[in-house]
């Protein structure tokens, strides 16, 4: 007996799902979901009205089958109500089970982060994706009792289950994110900070694996520059040589001779928005002010993840490395190469009453990417409420840390 063919909207929400784990936003077209599908162009219209529909309908897909996985994962725990000493476990083994087991899911949901950034519809998709994990982390916080710790571990999941997309070595990766665990777990225990041997080496492979910054003539680097800026405004899709040579004030023709092909643009691009982000690790820092008063420190936060732009190219570039394996080499730099200038900024926090590690450093770097993702889709004034809102809850528990 022939199996039941699935009507055409479920094929082409399925299509939709499968392209943003596999390929990304950037590669759907109306007549590229219709090939894949075998679903005419026109039924795309008939059932949905249009593509921004198809999306949002995608969306609430992912929206529905993410809620079955997070009350799968509240099932499971039962009528356990443990500690704050249980939880590290539990949080490390819940981004690992989400960003391997579930990545079809993961990956929509980041693609409908971007798409909320373009779209008043999708937005709108977004805020169920926020109410969704709020309400997880809410009854996991009642699970653990970690009370008003349960924002600092939203904000933590959501920017490491972005970063644990991207594959670099199985076992340093499992290892550090059970680290990174249980250095959340001190965070909102009050405790010191544990050891995070995995961690700091992967670290240091990351760096010693760290490409040279290539030699660009001026055209070269004029185009790359270009290239960026166009990635980080407008995403993938906007990147065409005719826009790369409007932007860098240069022919077609050149800009032709130089890229030959879409792809090679978007590896010039993406390698400029790579050692954009990864560059300061090559310059020294400046040594933190700790003279500085506490509610300037915080001005300076509030001010610094509120004026961030162009995280878009490198939210692209971390996609981009999550589903190509020929990428793997930048995970290691992504993933592992952040939280110098966070570890700055914490040693002015505690006032030198104890030493930040790395792990605190990648924690707070962690939180404050999550809060920028936050800000982009909230307007100014709310952002920047929330934000400090938000900052300062962390930064409790950090001072509460530097006086256990």
């Amino acid at each position: 007996m022939e199996a039941a063919v699935k009507p055409s909207s479920d094929r082409l929400v399925e299509t939709v799902l499968n392209c943003w784990e596999e390929t990304g936003q950037a590669t759907l077209s109306a007549r590229r979901i219709s090939s894949l599908s075998g679903v005419p162009v026109s039924s795309i219209y008939h059932h949905f009205g249009s593509l921004e529909q198809l999306f949002l309908c995608a969306q609430d897909a992912a929206l529905a089958r993410t809620r079955s996985w997070s009350n799968e994962q509240l099932r499971q725990l039962g009528d356990m109500n443990g500690d704050v000493a249980a939880f590290p476990a539990f949080f490390s083994e819940t981004v690992d089970g989400w960003a391997n087991d579930r990545r079809d899911l993961a990956f929509a949901w980041r693609e409908g982060q971007l798409l909320g950034r373009d779209s008043e519809l999708c937005r709108q998709a977004c805020e169920r994706w926020g109410a969704l994990w709020s309400d997880f982390w809410q009854q996991v916080a009642d699970r653990f009792g970690l009370g008003s710790g349960k924002i600092v571990t939203e904000r933590v999941f959501e920017n490491e289950s972005f970063f644990h997309l991207m594959r670099w070595r199985r076992l340093f990766d499992r290892a550090g994110l059970d680290e990174l665990g249980r250095g959340l777990g001190a965070w909102l225990a009050g405790a010191p900070m544990p050891p995070s041997p995995w961690r700091d080496a992967a670290r240091d492979l990351a760096l010693q694996s760290m490409p040279p910054i290539p030699e660009r003539d001026e055209a070269m680097a004029r185009m790359t520059s270009a290239a960026v800026d166009l990635v980080s405004e407008e995403g993938v899709a906007g990147l065409t040589h005719r826009a790369v040579a409007e932007r860098a004030g240069l022919t077609l023709g050149v800009v032709l001779h130089k890229f030959n092909t879409k792809s090679e643009l978007l590896s010039a691009a993406f390698e400029g928005v790579y050692l954009a982000n990864i560059g300061h690790l090559l310059r020294e820092q400046n040594a933190p002010d700790v003279s500085r008063r506490q509610t300037a420190i915080v001005d300076e936060l509030v001010e610094s993840i509120s004026r961030v732009k162009g995280r878009r190219g490198l939210e692209e570039l971390s996609l981009a490395v999550a589903r190509d394996p020929s990428l793997h080499q930048f995970a290691a730099q992504l993933r592992y190469l952040r939280g110098r200038t966070s570890k700055s900024t914490l040693e002015a926090i505690v006032e030198g009453r104890r030493n930040v590690t790395s792990l605190e450093a990648a924690l707070f770097s962690s939180f404050a990417s999550s809060l920028t993702r936050l800000r982009e889709s909230a307007s100014p004034d709310v952002a920047r409420a929330q934000v400090r809102t938000e900052l300062e809850s962390v930064l409790a528990f950090v001072r509460r840390s530097s006086v256990a």
